[in-house]
Formats: structure tokens, C-alpha cells, sequence
């Protein structure tokens, strides 16, 4: 493993400093560790927001960048703490309403059909999903945004009142991070503004609980339309990435290599 990094100095809620004190300092993998330095102790009352660990760094006094944590990018961090304005809307409800007759729902619906939703991905050239894992997916989604025929506006064959038009839903931790998932309109209802309708929407309410870092995968296709709604291309230089397989290693026994061919 490469030097320690001084990490920030959090107190513990069940052990007061003093009783802290009173009890021997022990390695991870079991032991006690040994007695600390005058000279270390005396390093770490100068500096309080750290502990210090043999071989790290001083802590910089600039911006932290995360790129020494190897799990996320410090670009994503700081993306995380910033404090955006809420977005506005191209188009509010009204105009939906009168214009094409549809009307934005919001969380879990009752009334859902599992089955025109997966009918509705289908259509676009989503695959249709299990609906026992469709419905989990949707009740641990952070927040459902559906398009709904609320009156007939529209006059085309296969119209109705209530029927779904559009989907799209996010993810989130609740805090610093979310990703916008499954944007779909359906095809005779494409070119109407449903999808950025959904998007900035999922994004003006999820900024406005302050979560700040909103995410999608977007296919060649469709970048022009989140670029609308305000989303950059691979940000900071950040590149998404998802796990696909494990690599095998060639001369692996998973390959065969190595096997001996004599009879047994």
C-alpha cells in the first residue's frame, strides 16, 4: 500500500477523549500499538483537524480533489457541495395542459399498469422487465415522474384519458447524489417536449432539496436534449463506467490453461 493520507479527525459519540485516553491503543489486527512519541503528541496539538499517520502528507491548504480516495472522483465531490440555483422551466404545467392534454403525475401510482409501462419502454426499444422487479424498482426509486392523458386534446387513434404517454424516474442518496433513469416517451408523442419536460422537472425538484450532483447515461442520440436541460458531457473529464463481466486472466484455470492433458 502506498503512505497514509492525514485523514479529518471526527470525536466519537460513545467515547469522550478522556476515556479515550484511558484505554490502550491497539492495532487492527490485534495488540496493543506502540507508545506514542512527546514529540508526535506535541505535532498533533498543533494541528487538531488531523491525525497524523507515519509517512503521510501535510494536508494541503487548497481544494480537495478526492483523486488520491480511488473511489470516486474528487470532480464528483465537489459537484456534490455546490450550491446551484434552482432551474427554471421551459414550459410550466399550463401550457402541457392546454396544448396537449396531459398532465405530470408524481410518485407511486395506484393506478399503474405495469404492463403499459413495460409496453411503453417496448415501444422505444427499451426490454420489458419482470413486473416483481419492476415494481421493487419503482418503490425504491427517489422520485417517479409519469406524463398522463388527462383530456382529449389530442384526437389521434389509440388516445385516451389516463393513458401513460411518458416515464422517467431517479435514484438518489438523499443527499449529495442522484441519477435520472429510464426517460421514455412514447413514439407518437415524440417531438412535444414530454422528455425535457420530465427531465428539467426531475432536476428542479431534486435541487431543490439540495441535491446538487445529478447524473444520467445518455445514448448518442438524446445528448442534444439533456445538453437543454443543462447537462455537460463527461464533466471534469469524468467518464461513467459500469461493470459488465469479470476479466478472466489468461493461463487462469477458468481458461483451461495449465491443465495437463495425461490420463488420470
Amino acid at each position: 500500500m502506498g503512505p497514509w493520507r492525514a485523514v479529518p479527525r471526527s470525536s466519537s459519540k460513545y467515547l469522550g477523549s478522556a476515556e479515550r485516553g484511558s484505554l490502550p491503543a491497539r492495532w487492527a489486527t490485534g495488540g496493543e500499538a506502540p507508545p506514542v512519541s512527546r514529540a508526535r503528541e506535541d505535532e498533533r496539538e498543533e494541528n487538531d483537524l488531523v491525525d497524523i499517520v507515519p509517512g503521510a502528507e501535510a494536508p494541503s491548504s487548497g481544494a480537495y480533489s478526492g483523486a488520491e480516495d480511488g473511489v470516486s472522483s474528487g470532480a464528483d465531490a465537489a459537484r456534490a457541495l455546490r450550491d446551484l440555483p434552482v432551474p427554471k422551466l421551459s414550459n410550466d404545467d399550463s401550457y402541457f395542459l392546454e396544448k396537449l392534454g396531459v398532465t405530470f403525475r408524481w410518485g407511486l401510482r395506484a393506478d399503474s399498469d405495469l404492463d403499459e409501462l413495460n409496453s411503453l419502454f417496448a415501444s422505444v426499444g427499451f426490454p420489458r422487465r419482470d413486473e416483481g422487479r419492476l415494481r421493487r424498482a419503482l418503490v425504491h426509486s427517489h422520485d417517479i415522474v409519469w406524463v398522463v392523458v388527462a383530456n382529449k386534446k389530442n384526437k389521434s387513434s389509440g388516445v385516451f384519458v389516463g393513458q401513460c404517454v411518458g416515464f422517467a424516474r431517479c435514484t438518489s442518496d438523499g443527499a449529495f447524489n442522484a441519477t435520472i433513469w429510464d426517460v421514455v416517451v412514447c413514439p407518437k408523442w415524440q417531438g412535444c417536449g414530454l422528455g425535457r419536460g420530465m427531465v428539467e422537472r426531475l432536476t428542479q425538484r431534486l435541487i431543490e432539496k439540495d441535491i446538487q450532483n445529478v447524473s444520467l447515461y445518455a445514448e448518442p442520440a438524446v445528448v442534444g436534449l439533456y445538453q437543454k436541460c443543462g447537462f455537460e458531457e463527461d464533466p471534469g473529464g469524468t467518464s461513467g463506467m459500469a461493470f459488465r463481466r469479470a476479466r478472466r486472466r489468461r493461463g487462469s484455470a477458468s481458461d483451461g490453461a495449465g491443465e495437463s492433458n495425461a490420463p488420470r
